[in-house]
């Protein structure tokens, strides 16, 4: 039996993350979690009764700075040893659409395969903005109107004066939520370097990393599960297997009245979804639990 693994950054709704780890509470799967150390007071234990629950070393995780990629390289880290058939990287907000018996039939079925979302969105020359080196900050979300300013000033100069067009070619955009075989994780953990080295004080490159990487080691594009880029429209498909909702929100937060569409979702393909929050709507996080705990 090949085991997977979940990799879970999680930073609020500790309920919430509680109802995650139940429907992935199966014994194929070992489950790492990393909570943003900013998140003070957040419990360590929680019930599991099949899975393997690992804790994984938190951090400070800021909106927009390296650290999210930081987040993501420990837990590949973590879980590498394990050489897992597949690493599925979740947020605490995500949910499955698909069971336990449902998603390792269709990973069994599509060995060797990575599961990513290609976007449209981001041309050429603000890819190459995002990789510029920010000065003084490395929190984007600040109250701080005078360092805003300045963000708003550097990134206005680095759009007109970018100093690392080397990497201009090699960029590629995408969704950060993946689910990725061994080859591709022990890929990644060797080129910490010099990921570090293109990615470390610039700006939201989270979901640079596995595409640009993509591009480095093209031999992995044949195993790419479903490549064309999407235009965040509802009817697309994500090959990352996960339906999110760009098209609403940044991402939209779903709600009770959205079930039907992640029932279609679910039929066109997808087996994980985000954003779901329990302060938002809870009645949607447990009707999906619900439905998916009945038939297992």
């Amino acid at each position: 039996m090949q085991k997977h693994a979940y990799l879970i950054i999680a930073n609020r709704n500790p309920g919430q993350l509680q109802t995650l780890l139940t429907l992935l509470d199966d014994s194929r799967n070992d489950i790492y979690l990393l909570v943003d150390r900013k998140s003070v007071g957040y419990p360590r234990d929680f019930q599991l009764n099949y899975a393997t629950l690992f804790s994984v070393s938190p951090l400070i995780i800021d909106w927009g700075s390296y650290s999210q990629i930081e987040a993501e390289m420990r837990l590949f880290q973590a879980a590498a040893p394990g050489k897992y058939a597949y690493y599925h990287l979740l947020s605490g907000l995500d949910l499955p659409l698909a069971n336990q018996d449902e998603i390792h039939a269709f990973f069994a079925a599509h060995p060797g395969k990575e599961f990513i979302t290609y976007s449209s969105q981001e041309s050429g020359a603000q890819l190459l903005a995002r990789v510029q080196k920010y000065h003084f900050t490395h929190n984007f979300r600040q109250p701080n109107k005078a360092m805003r300013l300045f963000r708003k000033i550097e990134k206005a100069e680095q759009r007109v004066f970018p100093v690392r067009k080397k990497f201009a070619r090699i960029l590629a955009f995408g969704s950060n939520w993946v689910s990725l075989e061994n080859d591709l994780v022990q890929v990644l953990l060797r080129e910490d370097d010099r990921i570090r080295t293109m990615f470390a004080r610039v700006f939201l490159v989270d979901e640079l990393l596995v595409p640009t990487m993509l591009n480095i080691y093209p031999e992995f594009k044949d195993r790419i599960y479903y490549d064309r880029p999407v235009h965040d429209r509802p009817e697309e498909f994500q090959g990352s297997l996960r339906y999110i909702n760009w098209w609403d929100g940044s991402p939209y937060v779903w709600r009770e009245k959205d079930y039907e569409t992640l029932l279609a979702a679910r039929r066109q393909g997808h087996l994980f979804s985000r954003k779901f929050d329990a302060e938002v709507d809870k009645a949607i996080i447990d009707k999906i639990a619900g439905q998916l705990l009945e038939i297992k």
